[in-house]
């Protein structure tokens, strides 16, 4: 019984941080993210936003991304990062995650 109890406990916390990361979607932040190869730029872009992010290391390797400086929503951030580049962002708005693919031709 004690495990239920400790499992409830874990899925209702992942499912309360998941709600305050949707929620927090238009919430705008100081960003200072440099330009530079995506598998690295994707990561500080989570450590500054503190959201989560999918992508590939193979799809992102190579990819240079644009650098982001001021206050920006999460999701504005990202898309301006990978403007002009082959990758494109997706927003699970249930999960609050954010998935980076490669753009379909």
């Amino acid at each position: 019984m004690q495990i239920y109890r400790n499992g409830i406990g874990i899925l209702v916390i992942g499912l309360f941080i998941s709600l305050l990361t949707a929620c927090s979607e238009k919430e705008r932040l100081p960003l200072n993210i440099p330009e530079g190869f995506a598998a690295n730029t994707l990561k500080e872009f989570a450590r500054q936003t503190d959201a989560e992010i999918l992508f590939d290391l193979k799809s992102v390797y190579g990819v240079k991304t644009n650098p982001v400086r001021g206050e920006f929503d999460p999701g504005t951030a990202l898309r301006m990062m990978l403007e002009d580049t082959p990758l494109a962002v997706d927003f699970e708005s249930e999960t609050g995650a954010y998935a980076v693919l490669l753009k379909e031709l």
